[in-house]
């Protein structure tokens, strides 16, 4: 990988400045307020251009949105065309898997995300939003924690929610399945604090990289193999778990044992609100930054969608591809909430092949609620082809699974949470839209001759 593709890869404030150079960052130069009127312009901008908001009302730092909500950017910030970013990352999940140790990330004493120290904890000081109208206190959405587990001392890296409660308490969510979850219930036992780091406003590969599902410890150097190079890390201040020295902001905390207070509502990625709850608790130790730092938030919408589709993606496209050889391709759509919704394409050369695919599809992602399969011929990144296959392809009889009483991902309210509030199931539903094997004449798809316009004399 090229030097300057790397460099904006590692380092959010360089890739700020290349999507400054290409055209794609929008500044808003009047002053907003973090409480709903930020998140409320952001929303104007969501699909387009990444916004940079220059004068936060009673902070000092501007605050970055948008990182991820259009795939087209975040292609050209790769230096490769969109579709290619889930090979680019299964890839380095294949690489890393073999060898675990190449690229090894170094931890400096000093670095960019430590140039300022604070001695005084006060949480209300950093520019957080108040997203929705409904949201139940300033959000972290968007900053990765590092953690280690207690039983092995490798570190895992990943994503929560976490709403500001007092100026060093966090209340926030975990999954039912995540990591950090087991390393809690460790500690709990034990009856002491899990040391954690909250990194924000990190490089884009590191950042995706935490969102890559059920890899366990050690999965951050899944970003070293991307960019094929180590990422460093940096000493923190209060106990032995690093941070990411390139980082805009660091906030150092312990996870307290037993401890719960009320967390939410918040705007999640279904586009519903999740209800309000006691969860687990943080107490901030430090905090250090940049010298000119930028806080990085996001909407929980498009951005989130794409983060998760093209992790996710690069999962299930290397897991399914070893016991189907004929996919092609994976595509998580928007319409899905980028966990939901799951379009495989497969090269069809026998019987079977589209109902194999979907059925691995749901095992190698357990988030997912339907799965469709379509043939090489299917655009699987446009819903109305996607659906013009299921409507002329499908055979509800024979190609149409339904599988009830499966595990669901509890942020969808259509998911029957179990009594102890630990996940909770939903039925499933796999669609083969692909054509007969062997293809008859009736589907031979209309084509017409390519033309090039540029040939022409048009106007407009």
């Amino acid at each position: 990988m090229r030097k300057e593709v790397a460099k904006r890869l590692i380092d959010l404030t360089n890739c700020i400045e290349f999507l400054e150079e290409t055209g794609n960052l929008v500044h808003v130069r009047s002053e907003v307020d973090l409480k709903y009127e930020l998140a409320g312009l952001a929303k104007q901008f969501e699909g387009k251009k990444c916004v940079l908001f220059e004068k936060v009302k009673g902070r000092k730092y501007p605050v970055f949105i948008g990182m991820l909500w259009n795939r087209d950017i975040v292609g050209s910030v790769f230096g490769i065309p969109k579709e290619k970013i889930p090979f680019v990352i299964g890839e380095a999940i294949h690489s890393w898997k073999k060898d675990k140790d190449a690229f090894a990330s170094p931890i400096l004493k000093r670095g960019p995300a430590n140039e300022i120290i604070h001695k005084d904890i006060d949480l209300y000081k950093l520019p957080v939003p108040i997203h929705a109208l409904k949201d139940g206190g300033p959000y972290f959405d968007s900053s990765v924690i590092i953690a280690e587990n207690p039983e092995t001392g490798y570190i895992n890296t990943s994503i929560h929610r976490m709403m500001i409660i007092q100026k060093d308490r966090l209340t926030f969510l975990i999954d039912p399945g995540r990591h950090l979850g087991t390393y809690l219930d460790i500690m709990e036992k034990r009856n002491k604090p899990l040391q954690v780091t909250i990194n924000n406003g990190i490089g884009l590969v590191p950042w995706l990289v935490s969102t890559i599902p059920q890899q366990g410890d050690g999965k951050n150097s899944i970003a070293n193999h991307i960019v094929k190079q180590p990422i460093n890390f940096i000493e923190t201040q209060t106990s032995n778990l690093p941070a990411y020295a390139d980082a805009q902001f660091i906030i150092e905390a312990e996870i307290l044992p037993k401890v719960r207070d009320d967390e939410g509502p918040f705007a999640e990625v279904t586009g519903y609100y999740s209800l309000r709850g006691r969860r687990w608790v943080m107490r901030v130790k430090a905090i250090t930054h940049r010298k000119n730092p930028i806080f990085h938030t996001l909407l929980s919408g498009q951005e989130v969608w794409n983060a998760v589709g093209f992790t996710a993606e690069a999962k299930i496209f290397v897991t399914v591809k070893k016991k189907v050889s004929q996919l092609r391709a994976v595509y998580l759509s928007p319409g899905g909430c980028g966990f939901y919704e799951a379009v495989v394409q497969v090269e069809k050369n026998r019987k079977g092949v589209g109902m194999e695919a979907i059925k691995e599809t749901f095992n190698a992602f357990e988030s997912l609620q339907r799965v469709v399969a379509v043939d090489m011929d299917v655009n699987l990144y446009d819903p109305i082809e996607v659906n013009w296959a299921i409507n002329t392809r499908l055979n509800p009889d024979t190609n149409l699974l339904i599988m009830k009483n499966q595990k669901g991902h509890i942020l969808n309210p259509m998911v029957r949470i179990n009594p102890n509030g630990r996940g909770g199931t939903v039925t499933k539903i796999g669609i083969d839209a692909t054509a007969p094997y062997p293809r008859t004449k009736k589907f031979e798809r209309v084509s017409f001759k390519e033309v090039d316009l540029r040939n022409y004399q048009i106007q407009e």
